[in-house]
């Protein structure tokens, strides 16, 4: 099974659009978003794959965009979202509340937590715990999302490519190329060892 990993689209549309699009072809089951989507028309480019969201910040409007995450059959969590697929668990936040995501990496109960905010890829390991933000669709050069492979554990940064913009005198202005190509995974694949400490009897108390 794989899943998609997404966060800080800040209602960049084509962005968002490009990377459903990428990840569709990834093959992905669903998507996860680790919040800032900040309008309902962003959420509906998020139609094609089913897609559980989490809030952030800047998105306001809760109630709007809640209704919106209804339309398109998709699921939302006001404050961390956390799921078992593939025998994983897997436990997604925002991070602007920094408690939360200390919280749930230090559980030592998820094999898994993603987290956005910063706009900056990155991934390391605490215990049994993969933490990883997939990066931005705003705000960030290359815009990355980032799929996961539940069973092998491998994670693949994708670049989502970016649309040149005309200047004001007419010329066309693109971000530096990047040297993996547009589409790509952009770092080596981190495999997940196999063999994981057995889960807690009672998992902890959600994040206050």
């Amino acid at each position: 099974m794989r899943i998609g990993v997404v966060s800080d689209t800040h209602d960049r549309q084509e962005a968002v659009a490009e990377a459903v699009r990428l990840l569709t072809e990834q093959h992905v089951e669903l998507i996860l978003h680790c919040g800032d989507i900040e309008s309902p028309d962003t959420i509906r480019a998020f139609r094609p794959v089913p897609t559980h969201f989490v809030f952030g910040n800047w998105d306001k409007d809760k109630v709007r965009l809640a209704a919106a995450i209804k339309e398109i059959g998709g699921t939302h969590y006001e404050s961390f979202g956390a799921l078992e697929l593939g025998g994983k668990r897997i436990a997604w936040v925002h991070s602007h509340e920094r408690h939360q995501l200390r919280q749930l990496e230090n559980a030592d109960f998820f094999d898994y937590v993603f987290y956005g905010h910063t706009h900056v890829r990155e991934q390391h390991r605490t215990g049994k715990t993969v933490v990883a933000n997939p990066g931005a669709l705003f705000r960030a050069n290359p815009k990355t999302c980032i799929v996961l492979d539940v069973h092998t554990g491998e994670i693949k940064p994708i670049i989502v490519p970016v649309a040149p913009r005309a200047s004001v005198n007419g010329a066309a202005h693109t971000h530096p190329p990047v040297a993996e190509g547009v589409g790509s995974v952009v770092t080596q694949a981190l495999p997940v060892a196999a063999e994981l400490p057995p889960p807690p009897v009672d998992p902890p108390a959600p994040p206050g």
